[in-house]
């Protein structure tokens, strides 16, 4: 059967060559293989050598190094003498189990017995040396050179992953430099170590720079994890270049969304560095998120448009709260009031705008109103101010609330201006509005920076009416202003504190003794020289003085 199989595969040979043209002869002729080759294929014979070395790797790659080195004593007994592939077969089974002694005693026996390591060897030895304390890899490195053996792409990559493990990124970007310097291409492993390595340890610049070099200069790109931590360290840096360029690498080209607490981060550095773009796609993907908006969303995008000096949308934020049923809160609107007080000349434009908007039909929402108030207070004269919010009530139709007034008196309480105090408490009360406990606070307060300050246990009196409990604040500052003046009321605002259930701090007591008693003048204990001179009254006096009494005076 087998003759007849060979005899049919020469018969086709010879018709096939019969009919190839004679005109044109390929390079390479079809079936170029013998034709009394035998149709049975060889069995490869391999050395002894081989054959321990493949039953070596078997027992290499479970990472069962006893066996190995015991197949490397049967060898010695056969005098079978060992190669490259023996010794990098024991090196790698040594790797597996970070034996990093053992390698370098199998690297002296290699050497002595003339076999010279290659690249290979060394990757197997530097990998055994992960577990160990850095100093030990130089010695391993000093003596690739001194074998003149250069570090491959993998030897930089296995060094890298060294340094990082332990947290030393000077000198895993050592390896890495030193990497280019050879034109080796990190392997991406080895890079997205180093830039995770770097944005954990706070350098958000040095992160983003990396990941943007790489992806320009590899075909392979970082993992969004390393976008991640790229964006996670530049936000928390306040970073915004690299906040910016994480964001839209993630969101935009790799359709990642951030969590609400890394979209939170991207919120405030979008606010404190002016970028309102930034911060409306982070609130998007909020949203995608399904997260609720709540005013810690819009307050940094109201933060990013008064930086970007675009206040007409600043305002529009507020009422973008309002429709969402976000009530903003005094701190929202508060970065407005810096701006103010950085650049002074820019109130009157902030409130032409509001005029402006007024005129658009547009909605005035309170906070705006109260935040241009507040800068009023704080950069102008308080007759200014008060002609702003009388004037702006008037032209919005405005209806102050609390707060508004809260603002007033504060400036009040700043400039000492009772009469204008007096003025906004009246119309708090003709507004209807609720009297609480820190209005009373505020005008008690107010009226303790007068010389005559009888106003302000009026306003106790109404406090405690109005059934509120006055702070422990607003009694110790009762007391310590009578006892300033002297004022033996002090001693019934301390009765009065202790009865509503405050304690009384002793150092409170001793600076009113101090203050309410008349300084009492402390003799000194008499000295040895003033003794003596209480004892002979002629001593301390000049030698004029002393004659005149030695010789008897007028009458001597």
């Amino acid at each position: 059967m087998l003759g007849r199989i060979v005899r049919h595969k020469k018969g086709f040979l010879f018709t096939a060559r019969r009919c190839a043209s004679t005109d044109s002869q390929l390079r390479a002729q079809p079936w170029s293989f013998a034709e009394n080759a035998s149709a049975f294929q060889k069995v490869e014979t391999r050395t002894t050598v081989a054959r321990f070395n493949m039953d070596m790797a078997v027992k290499a790659d479970n990472a069962y190094f006893p066996a190995c080195f015991a197949l490397a004593v049967e060898m010695k007994k056969q005098g079978v003498a060992p190669n490259l592939t023996t010794y990098n077969i024991l090196l790698r089974s040594l790797a597996h189990g970070g034996y990093a002694s053992a390698t370098m005693a199998v690297l002296e026996d290699m050497i002595s017995v003339g076999v010279h390591p290659n690249e290979n060897s060394f990757k197997h030895i530097i990998d055994a040396h992960r577990t160990e304390a850095s100093p030990m890899l130089y010695i391993v490195l000093r003596k690739m050179q001194e074998l003149k053996i250069p570090p491959s792409a993998t030897t930089y990559t296995l060094l890298i992953t060294r340094f990082v493990a332990e947290g030393n990124l000077e000198v895993a970007l050592q390896c890495l430099h030193a990497m280019k310097g050879h034109r080796l291409l990190p392997d991406v492993a080895a890079i997205q170590a180093i830039i995770i390595l770097a944005a954990r340890q706070g350098y958000p610049r040095l992160a983003v720079d990396l990941a943007v070099s790489f992806d320009n200069e590899s075909i392979r790109k970082v993992e969004d994890s390393v976008w991640l931590a790229c964006l996670h360290s530049s936000a928390a840096e306040l970073y915004a270049e690299g906040v910016s360029k994480s964001w839209y690498t993630l969101v935009t080209g790799l359709s990642v969304s951030p969590d609400e607490g890394l979209c939170m981060l991207v919120l405030h550095t979008a606010g404190r560095n002016g970028l309102p773009d930034l911060a409306t796609d982070a609130l998007r993907v909020l949203k995608v998120l399904k997260v609720p908006w709540m005013e810690h969303h819009l307050a940094p995008l109201f933060e990013a448009f008064c930086r970007a000096e675009r206040f007409q949308e600043a305002f529009g934020t507020l009422n973008i709260m309002r429709q969402n049923n976000i009530a903003p809160t005094p701190q929202t609107a508060l970065p407005i009031v810096h701006i103010v007080q950085q650049k002074p000349e820019i109130l009157d434009d902030l409130w032409a705008i509001l005029v402006q908007m007024r005129q658009e039909s547009k909605k005035i929402d309170i906070s705006a109103f109260n935040a241009l108030l507040q800068a009023s207070i704080t950069t102008q004269p308080l007759s200014r101010a008060l002609a702003d919010y009388s004037g702006a009530l008037t032209v919005f139709g405005i209806v102050p609330n609390v707060e508004t007034f809260y603002i007033f008196l504060d400036g009040c309480i700043s400039a000492g201006n009772t009469k204008y105090g007096e003025l906004a408490f009246r119309q708090l009360k003709e507004a209807g509005t609720f009297l609480d406990h820190d209005v009373f606070g505020r005008m008690i307060t107010l009226h303790l920076t007068q010389d005559i300050y009888d106003d302000a246990f009026h306003y106790l009196e109404e406090m405690q009416s109005a059934g509120h409990v006055p702070a422990q604040h607003l009694y110790e500052a009762l007391v310590l202003k009578c006892a300033n003046t002297r004022d033996a009321r002090y001693l019934i605002a301390l009765d009065e504190m202790k009865e509503v259930g405050y304690t009384v701090h002793p150092d409170l007591l001793v600076r009113c003794s101090e203050l309410h008693e008349p300084a009492v003048t402390v003799e000194r204990p008499a000295t040895f020289e003033s003794r003596e001179a209480v004892r002979d009254p002629k001593s301390g006096l000049d030698s004029s003085a002393k004659r005149f009494i030695e010789t008897g005076g007028l009458g001597g």
